[in-house]
C-alpha cells in the first residue's frame, strides 16, 4: 500500500505542538505563568509584620540570654584552664631539684665506671650512700610525676573545654546577628509601610513621619491637627496649647491621661539625645521647659506655638533654646 501523505501532513503539526508544550514554548501564557503568580503574592500587612517582629524579638531575646550564658561559661572555662596550667607548672618547679639531683647522681655513676659507686657498705640493705640517695630521689620524682601527669591531664581537659565553649559562643553570636539582621529587615518593611510625607502649606516646610511604634502613631495623629488655632490651656479637639496637643494626640492612640504640663511630661519615658531623635519624640525648649513640640523627622517638629498662631511645622535648628527630648512609649 502506498504511504498516505495526507495523513503524515496531518500528524506532524500535532507532534510539534506537543513538543512545544513540553518545552514551555507554546506562547506567552505558558512562559509568563510563574512570574504572574509571583507578582500576585500579597504583601504582608502591618499587623502581620508586627507579629513577625514580635516573634523575631522573642527569638533574639532567647539567643541573647544564650549568648550571655556562653560568655559566663567561657570565663569559668578560662579560669579553670589558667588554674590547671598554674598547678602543672608549680608541680614541675617543685620536682625540678629532685630531677636535677637524680641526673647528677646518674652522671657521677656513669663517670665513675658503673655500679660499684652505687653499691657498697655505706647504706641500708647493702646500698652505698650514693645509691641510697639516688633511690630516694627517684622515688620523689616518680611520685611527683604521677601528680604532674594528673595536672597536665586536667590542663588538657580545661583547654578542650575552653575551645568547646568558645565555639558555642561563636555559634550563638552568629545566630544572634542573623536574628538581628532579620529584625532590621522586617522593621524596615514596617517603617516603609507606615511612612508618610507631610507638608505645611503655611510655612512651606515638609517632613517625613516614619515608624510603627506608639510615638510615630501619635505624631501622625497630631499632624492631623495642622492649622488648628492655639488657645492657652486647650487640649483639643479643635484648639490646643503646646502640651495640650501632645496630651490629645497620645489619647487618640490609646494612652490617655498624660499630664497637661511640660515639666511633668519631661519626666516620663526615656530621654534621648538630639542625634537620636525619631518621629514622635517630644522636644522641649527653654531652661524652664516653657515650650514643647513633637519631632517629625528631617529636622522638623510640629507644635502649637503661641496665641494668634496655629499648629504648624517648624525647623528645630531655628530654636536656640533647645533643652532636651524624651520618648514616651
Amino acid at each position: 500500500m502506498a504511504p498516505d501523505h495526507r495523513r503524515r501532513r496531518f500528524l506532524a503539526p500535532s507532534v510539534t505542538l506537543a513538543a512545544l508544550v513540553g518545552l514551555g514554548l507554546t506562547g506567552p501564557a505558558v512562559v509568563n505563568a510563574a512570574p504572574l503568580a509571583a507578582l500576585a503574592a500579597p504583601k504582608p500587612t502591618e499587623s502581620e509584620l508586627k507579629k513577625q517582629l514580635a516573634d523575631l524579638n522573642d527569638q533574639a531575646e532567647i539567643l541573647t540570654e544564650k549568648f550571655n550564658k556562653t560568655r559566663v561559661d567561657l570565663g569559668k572555662a578560662q579560669k579553670a584552664e589558667a588554674a590547671a596550667t598554674r598547678t602543672a607548672a608549680d608541680l614541675e618547679r617543685k620536682v625540678a631539684p629532685a630531677r636535677e639531683q637524680l641526673a647528677r647522681l646518674a652522671a657521677a655513676n656513669y663517670m665513675s665506671g658503673g655500679p660499684d659507686v652505687l653499691f657498697g657498705s655505706g647504706g641500708p640493705d647493702g646500698l652505698s650512700d650514693t645509691a641510697y640517695l639516688a633511690q630516694n630521689q627517684a622515688a620523689v620524682v616518680q611520685s611527683a610525676q604521677a601528680e604532674i601527669d594528673k595536672a597536665n591531664k586536667a590542663k588538657q581537659d580545661a583547654e578542650a573545654r575552653t575551645k568547646q565553649v568558645e565555639q558555642a559562643r561563636k555559634q550563638v553570636e552568629q545566630a544572634r546577628k542573623a536574628a538581628k539582621a532579620k529584625i532590621d529587615q522586617v522593621q524596615a518593611q514596617l517603617d516603609k509601610l507606615t511612612t508618610i510625607h507631610v507638608r505645611d502649606p503655611h510655612t512651606g516646610l515638609s517632613a517625613t513621619i516614619k515608624g510603627s511604634d506608639l510615638p510615630a502613631k501619635m505624631a501622625r495623629k497630631a499632624y492631623s491637627k495642622l492649622g488648628s488655632a492655639y488657645v492657652w490651656g486647650a487640649a483639643g479637639p479643635s484648639t490646643f496649647d503646646c502640651s495640650g496637643l501632645v496630651v490629645w494626640a497620645y489619647a487618640q492612640v490609646g494612652k490617655p491621661g498624660l499630664p497637661h504640663y511640660t515639666g511633668d511630661l519631661y519626666q516620663l519615658g526615656t530621654h534621648v539625645s538630639r542625634g537620636s531623635l525619631r518621629s514622635g519624640d517630644l522636644v522641649y525648649f527653654g531652661s524652664n521647659l516653657h515650650h514643647m513640640g513633637i519631632y517629625l523627622g528631617n529636622g522638623m517638629f510640629l507644635h502649637a506655638p503661641s496665641t494668634g498662631d496655629v499648629v504648624k511645622i517648624s525647623r528645630l535648628s531655628d530654636r536656640s533654646d533647645y533643652a532636651g527630648a524624651n520618648r514616651i512609649t
